[in-house]
């Protein structure tokens, strides 16, 4: 083999071991994201079957213990203050339309207790649990991915977050996406998908944005009881990674509530997740601030199809 061929495949074989041992350090020092202590973020939830997407905006102060969260462009505003009677107190600010009142600002507030404290809400994900996957381009931006799989029952949750570190491998993180994809083992299908985008982020917050509204006579949340937190605290749900969340569990309210009873485990699981897909979409058409106010009923636990069936009958009696 003439010399010079010798000397290329050499090089080459260097460049490949550096390239191997460059990734090896560079897994070995990567580290969990940290977002630090405080951050401003914006951000857009988009909930792909019900084909929604709502803007948000937060402020994050885990030392002062308090949050706020905007939803719909400021048209609903959420203070969880930690330091605010002996538990702390959610207060929320959101149009609210009934028979007699058509988007009146109402202003809500939820205290905490010895067993539920009030602590402030992040706008990210606990990455408790992540483990690194994959290096990605994500809108033209070279992203590390975290994910986490969760199972509970017969739900499998894959979680995957997209962050850079724009000062360095071992510098607060940037969030760029958090995307969570449900599969159901006995339906044997992907039954649930959500995305957060985010933008904007700042290890910044201003203290005085934290600060309710002076002078307003806060009511109790209104009925059910069983949507307190929802209401309270709607992004919850959807940054936490447990495969069991609040709208889980208010099916077996509504369950009583309509006296259903299922045929199978198999209907059971399916209808649990159109009821937890009819709940999402209620309370984020209900933040949007429209001239009607939308609610849990008989056929929250329908698919389009059973809602069409059940109409068509009239339709065609109609014709």
């Amino acid at each position: 083999m003439p010399y010079d061929a010798k000397c290329v495949i050499y090089f080459c074989h260097v460049w490949l071991l550096v390239q191997t041992l460059t990734l090896d350090l560079f897994l070995i020092l990567l580290t969990v994201p940290d977002f630090g202590k405080m951050y401003h973020v914006k951000g857009i939830l988009s909930l792909p079957r019900a084909e929604i997407k709502e803007p948000f905006e937060a402020w994050y102060d885990l030392e002062g213990n308090r949050s706020r969260i905007d939803y719909r462009n400021g048209k609903v505003r959420t203070y969880l203050i930690g330091n605010d009677l002996d538990y702390g107190a959610i207060y929320k600010i959101t149009p609210v339309t009934t028979e007699t009142e058509i988007q009146a600002t109402k202003f809500f507030q939820l205290n905490g207790t010895k067993e539920n404290p009030i602590r402030p809400q992040a706008a990210l994900p606990d990455l408790q649990g992540f483990e690194f996957e994959k290096m990605e381009n994500y809108e033209g931006v070279l992203c590390e991915v975290w994910k986490k799989v969760t199972q509970a029952g017969h739900k499998k949750n894959t979680y995957r977050l997209w962050v850079t570190r724009p000062e360095g491998i071992d510098s607060p993180a940037t969030p760029h996406r958090f995307e969570m994809v449900g599969y159901n083992t006995l339906l044997e299908s992907h039954n649930d998908k959500y995305t957060i985008d985010y933008s904007d982020f700042s290890p910044q917050t201003e203290s005085d944005i934290f600060i309710p509204p002076g002078g307003m006579t806060w009511g109790e949340f209104p009925d059910p009881v069983e949507e307190h937190q929802i209401l309270a605290n709607p992004i919850q749900d959807y940054v936490n990674t447990s495969p069991v969340s609040h709208a889980h569990r208010l099916f077996g309210p509504f369950k009583e509530k309509f006296n259903r009873q299922y045929e199978s485990e198999k209907e059971h699981e399916e209808r649990e997740n159109y009821f937890i897909h009819s709940l999402r979409y209620v309370h984020s058409m209900n933040r949007a601030g429209l001239t009607y106010s939308l609610g849990i009923n008989n056929f929250s636990d329908w698919s389009e199809a059973d809602v069409f069936s059940s109409l068509l009958p009239t339709i065609l009696v109609g014709t």
